[in-house]
């Protein structure tokens, strides 16, 4: 019974989580920037450095025909560029340009100032729980990705 009320709970937290989380998450954007160039500027952006366009494809599990496009995208708006690898020129790197860190420190301020008011509404205790339930998601779905190759792709929105 428990696999079914962990079911009914996943269905039934949609129409909440849609309206709370994923329709101001999608409306932040701007620049022309979708949900799978952020996820490919997230990527970069915690890679720290550079990433070859097969590396990026393959942490955000997306094809190289779709990460082109991606990427194609990023440059357009100057949010990436390509770079020679130092070690081999055949190779081509992605890294953030100055305009991409900027968006991208733009984005969390935007973040920030609309949760801001929803954490500053729920007290404490409601707060920590929220907090353990995220950590605790977060882990299952690193887990589930380690194991199963199972995260969302950019291109499934």
């Amino acid at each position: 019974m428990e696999d079914r009320e962990l079911q009914k709970l996943l269905l039934d937290i949609q129409p909440q989580w849609h309206y709370w989380i994923a329709k101001p998450f999608k409306q932040m954007f701007d620049e022309g920037v979708s949900v799978g160039m952020y996820y490919c500027i997230q990527m970069l952006r915690q890679h720290g450095d550079s990433m070859t366009m097969t590396e990026l494809a393959r942490s955000v599990h997306c094809s190289k025909q779709q990460m082109t496009r991606t990427v194609s995208r990023l440059i357009d708006c100057r949010l990436a560029e390509r770079i020679s690898d130092p070690a081999d020129r055949r190779i081509i790197r992605l890294r953030l340009t100055e305009e991409g860190i900027a968006y991208t420190e733009r984005f969390l301020a935007n973040a920030e100032a609309y949760y801001r008011p929803i954490l500053d509404s729920v007290t404490p205790e409601e707060k920590e729980a929220l907090l353990q339930a995220l950590r605790t998601l977060y882990r299952i779905f690193l887990r589930l990705y380690a194991e199963k190759g199972a995260a969302p792709r950019p291109d499934e929105e």
